[in-house]
């Protein structure tokens, strides 16, 4: 437990990625001597660490030691539930890539089995002399802080009621089981929608670390957004911000599971499916693999192609970057070397789309992390929410929280 006075220390490290003691002493209002105190005992518990230069110079004079929070010695086992492949990693809370393994999990189990199944996947990557210190779990749904996985509607006698689609709903997500998977396994457990997940992972370590305000977007496992404001996701008041996938686009299209007519994902084929479409015009078979390796050597009918995906893509999406603003669009870091005709094909239409002042201080750029960025994400939300109970912030709604992590 936190003194009053290293809560503020600690927030004010966190508020500045690292300082020194004059500068903790200015921004605290806390005499020097009770500031160089304070620092000594967090640092010998653990919880602050000490470098030989500041991160960034704030002001002429020779350096002094810089502190910052001390991440070193925590970890997150991130587990990803994806449509084509799962997967455990072991990762540092300062993004290090500790262990990974492939997992067999089946989400139809009864939440006693999936306890188990998720307290396996930990131990497997877990090393010996490694305390795993959280667990994230990443899903492939819309996923609501408190409440759980959304409900599909079902229509009969001309009324909508909500029933559960147990092909896409797994029943233990149905209602929100961090509480009781965190006492199921003993430590804090968080259950993340893996688009969210990808954006802070490339806000935290990849392309889009100090913007901002950042939007990625996601390709491969289906169309969706993720928003990173500040480095914090932001949720909106329901928590499901940035599901591009449901934006209507055609009023008079096919009914969409979410209960609405024309939305996006309706109307234009998404995820693993994209590559029925180009394999259909080429005239062969082919996997969503394939398409990216044809469009990463220089495909001209492949990279044509999605840069129309990336110029469908902008339809709904640029009202949402004037109502917005924001700084940088990141492209699905799944798609690696391919991302760069849907980013073509983002860029030229926005640019139609949006006015002037709107478009100019927007960057589009490509992913950097590839297959990492979701598990990069499990790290810096653990992170956050380790040094946000550290500083006694309650998590909100709108920012997820993974309970206590000390």
């Amino acid at each position: 437990m936190l003194q009053p006075r290293e809560r503020h220390i600690v927030a004010a490290v966190r508020d500045l990625d690292g300082a020194n003691r004059r500068e903790l002493a200015e921004l605290t209002g806390l005499p020097r001597t009770t500031v160089t105190a304070a620092v000594a005992s967090l640092i010998a518990r653990g919880l602050l660490t000490e470098t030989d230069g500041p991160a960034v110079t704030r002001r002429a004079g020779r350096p002094s030691p810089t502190v910052r929070i001390d991440l070193s010695r925590k970890t997150v086992a991130a587990v990803e539930l994806g449509r084509r492949s799962q997967s455990v990693s072991l990762m540092g809370f300062d993004g290090r890539v500790l262990s990974r393994a492939d997992i067999e999990f089946d989400q139809a189990q009864p939440f006693e089995a999936v306890a188990a199944g998720l307290a396996a996947a930990a131990d497997t990557v877990a090393c010996d002399a490694t305390e795993v210190s959280a667990m994230v779990v990443s899903v492939t749904m819309p996923f609501r802080r408190g409440a759980g996985a959304p409900q599909v509607p079902m229509y009969s006698a001309g009324e909508m009621h909500f029933a559960p689609a147990k092909a896409r709903r797994p029943n233990w997500l149905l209602t929100d089981p961090s509480a009781a998977l965190t006492e199921a396994l003993g430590i804090p457990v968080v259950i993340e929608n893996d688009i969210n997940l990808a954006a802070l992972g490339e806000s935290g370590h990849g392309a889009a670390r100090g913007a901002h305000t950042a939007v990625y977007l996601s390709v491969v496992p289906g169309f969706g957004a993720g928003i990173v404001i500040d480095g914090r996701l932001y949720r909106g008041a329901g928590g499901v911000a940035g599901e591009l996938a449901h934006v209507s686009v055609r009023e008079d299209g096919d009914l969409c599971v979410c209960g609405n007519r024309g939305c996006y994902t309706t109307a234009r084929r998404n995820g693993p499916s994209l590559a029925d479409d180009i394999a259909s015009a080429l005239g062969r078979n082919m996997s969503l693999d394939e398409v990216i390796e044809l469009a990463a050597e220089g495909d001209v009918a492949v990279r044509r192609w999605l840069a129309d995906v990336g110029r469908s893509m902008a339809e709904p999406l640029a009202g949402f970057v004037t109502m917005l603003n924001p700084d940088l669009l990141v492209v699905d870091s799944a798609l690696g070397s391919a991302a760069a005709p849907v980013v073509e094909g983002l860029r030229d239409t926005i640019e139609r789309r949006t006015s002037p002042m709107t478009f100019q201080g927007l960057e589009i750029r490509p992913g950097q992390l590839t297959a990492s960025a979701i598990p990069a994400g499990a790290a810096v939300l653990a992170a956050q929410r380790y040094v946000d109970c550290l500083v006694g912030l309650t998590p909100s709604r709108r920012l997820g929280g993974l309970g206590a992590m000390g």
